[in-house]
């Protein structure tokens, strides 16, 4: 992914304004900034949620996208693999599949066919179920049974069953909205090994110290004032190491503008 001079307002209030950035294959970067600064915005942006006011975002056009927003609210009496069935692409593709291999006399129809065999197997949909109760497992959810209706879930178990569809994707790009909020520690540890394991690249907005330094190796910050974004490479305590220095020598700075505003 590569962004340039991206910029967002609403109204006359401006919330990104000439934010350029890029992220390679495998790469995780933690977008951190205050409050207000435009992080959930930029993420909406990324994902094609929202579209930006000018500049350009190029994203690999065969690229899977997996957004994980603030707050999830999953609805319905739909069972939890119908869900994920559904959100993970498995259905649909079970369903061509078995429509493709009525028409296997016409080539197209064999090349297609071909294609979305691939897909469904890259996906792991012969396994689909197994790989469905490891990610539950790993998020404490074993004890929850995969028929389990949605709205029997609570607030807390849609989210990890919201994040478990986005991982059964296969994506290859992960937007990830504080996604530390609902879970325990066991299931972040799980999260951990998985994003760390993980092929996909990652944006990742958290409050989590903990999480962010085992995960990132890039940040991205959003600056209040300003309203651009800072790249810089590291893990997250790293950043704030460099932070706390900065702001030392602004610090140290305006005692001495002081000091010869006094003289003066």
């Amino acid at each position: 992914i590569k962004a340039q001079k991206l910029q967002k307002s609403y109204g006359s209030l401006t919330v990104l304004s000439d934010v350029s950035f890029s992220l390679g294959q495998g790469q995780k970067a933690a977008l951190v900034g205050h409050n207000g600064t435009g992080k959930t915005t930029l993420l909406k942006i990324v994902a094609g949620l929202e579209s930006q006011d000018a500049g350009k975002i190029d994203i690999a056009s065969d690229a899977c996208i997996g957004y994980l927003p603030q707050d999830t609210s999953l609805s319905g009496n739909e069972s939890i693999v119908d869900y994920l069935r559904q959100v993970s692409g498995i259905d649909m593709l079970e369903k061509e599949i078995e429509s493709l291999s009525a028409e296997l006399g016409d080539p197209q129809k064999v090349r297609r066919y071909g294609d979305v065999h691939s897909k469904y197997e890259h996906l792991g949909g012969y396994s689909f179920t197994h790989k469905a109760e490891v990610i539950l497992s790993g998020f404490g959810l074993e004890d929850v049974g995969l028929d389990r209706p949605l709205s029997n879930l609570s607030s807390g178990q849609k989210s990890k069953v919201t994040l478990a569809g986005i991982l059964l994707k296969g994506v290859d790009l992960l937007l990830l909205d504080e996604p530390t909020n609902n879970l325990d520690l066991p299931a972040l540890i799980w999260l951990e090994d998985f994003l760390k394991k993980s092929e996909a690249s990652c944006i990742i907005v958290s409050h989590d110290r903990r999480f962010l330094d085992k995960v990132v190796r890039k940040i991205f910050e959003l600056d209040w004032h300003t309203r651009t974004l800072t790249v810089t490479g590291g893990a997250y305590s790293d950043y704030l190491e460099m932070m706390a220095k900065r702001v030392a020598g602004q610090k140290a700075e305006y005692k001495l503008q002081q000091e010869e505003i006094e003289r003066l």
